[in-house]
């Protein structure tokens, strides 16, 4: 049995990762020169896969010890320090007798070991009963991470996280442990630009001018077309040009999109043509009508309509000129502009530069679906 060499979910290895050459040699030098840095992109533009893939290589040429927290079920810093706790101290976690010593070099915060079920690696969890103990904790973690020899590269993913929580020093806290830890450097991610770069732009802000920034664009064409066809050729799947240039066309080259539609279509046979791909696309937002059916239900009728007017007319610029108003029926340019603000909130639009698209490229193709 063939394995489908578009991965949707996690990492397994160079062969299965698409490009991002320029991407990974800047973060590796970051870390290599003890820099921190923080990257953004939209949701499933690969961010995670490109921390993974800089990890993986770190790793194996002993380059520095990876650690990844992904925070985004968050929501306190009690949550935070169990996450990132159990990250950082999994990572040492490597045989039994680094496991004994890391218990006993924190037995007060009283850490236990066990074995993932998933992945049967070793891992220390800690159990924090509250705010007081969470920033004791922080404490001795990071302490306990100055006392090692090692080099750490620490991801804290979807970052923009901390600002929700209810505790109001937590940037400061974690930019003074950072700081005071030289053997350390951070990785920070997320989706949510705005609130990153008000994170680390603003000079009222603890981690103001702490970081290198780096935006994730999209992976380019010719890059996704070379590895799209190889991976179905070297599988004995001919896959016409013209279909390949649908695909990267259906999901305006998201990786996430990208990965997806061609995994579905890796199983469909011995050959790929554009109606192969029309038809999987067809397929593929039937099976998920019932999630758009919620998302309508979630909004208002002008939303509806907003999120309707930019999937009929793709990308839109200008989303309260009077001629995109007025061939959408849209009303009044304060109502719409209050209503895109509400929608990006939500996360179902995104802006890039002065660019209006959906966030759910397939929830997109299924609104111009529908309007015929």
């Amino acid at each position: 049995m063939k394995n489908n060499p578009f991965i949707i979910s996690g990492y397994i290895s160079p062969e299965y990762f698409c490009d991002r050459e320029k991407e990974t040699d800047a973060v590796t030098d970051a870390i290599r020169n003890r820099r921190h840095i923080t990257m953004f992109s939209p949701r499933r533009l690969g961010k995670t896969g490109l921390i993974k893939h800089v990890f993986y290589a770190g790793k194996n040429r002993k380059y520095f010890i990876p650690v990844y927290a992904d925070i985004l079920a968050t929501g306190s810093l009690k949550d935070f320090t169990e996450v990132f706790g159990r990250s950082v101290l999994s990572a040492l976690a490597v045989n039994q007798s680094a496991i004994k010593k890391i218990l006993k070099g924190l037995a007060s915060i009283r850490p236990k070991a066990g074995i993932d079920p998933v992945s049967g690696e070793p891992y220390i969890s800690l159990a924090i009963s509250g705010e007081q103990e969470a920033a004791d904790s922080l404490d001795i973690i990071f302490g306990f991470l100055r006392k090692q020899n090692e080099h750490f590269a620490i991801a804290i993913d979807e970052f923009q996280q901390v600002i929700s929580y209810p505790e109001r020093n937590v940037e400061a806290v974690l930019r003074t442990h950072i700081q005071q830890t030289s053997n350390v450097s951070m990785l920070f991610s997320g989706s949510r630009r705005h609130i990153l770069t008000g994170i680390f732009f603003s000079p009222d802000r603890p981690f103001y001018n702490s970081t290198q920034m780096m935006e994730i664009g999209k992976i380019g064409n010719e890059a996704y077309k070379n590895f799209i066809s190889s991976n179905f050729e070297k599988n004995g799947i001919k896959i016409e040009d013209p279909a390949i240039d649908l695909i990267l066309s259906i999901t305006a080259t998201h990786t996430f999109y990208v990965q997806y539609l061609c995994n579905r279509l890796f199983g469909e046979g011995n050959k790929v043509t554009t109606e192969t791909v029309n038809q999987m696309l067809i397929k593929i937002i039937t099976e998920n009508e019932a999630v758009y059916a919620s998302y309508i239900s979630m909004l208002t009728p002008l939303h509806f309509r907003i999120l309707r007017a930019i999937a009929i007319n793709g990308p839109v610029r200008y989303l309260t000129s009077s001629d995109f108003l007025s061939s959408n029926n849209l009303g009044a340019a304060s109502s719409v502009s209050v209503a895109v603000k509400s929608l990006m909130d939500k996360e179902f639009i995104n802006l890039d530069g002065e660019i209006y698209s959906l966030n759910d490229l397939f929830f997109s193709s299924w609104l111009k679906f529908r309007a015929g």
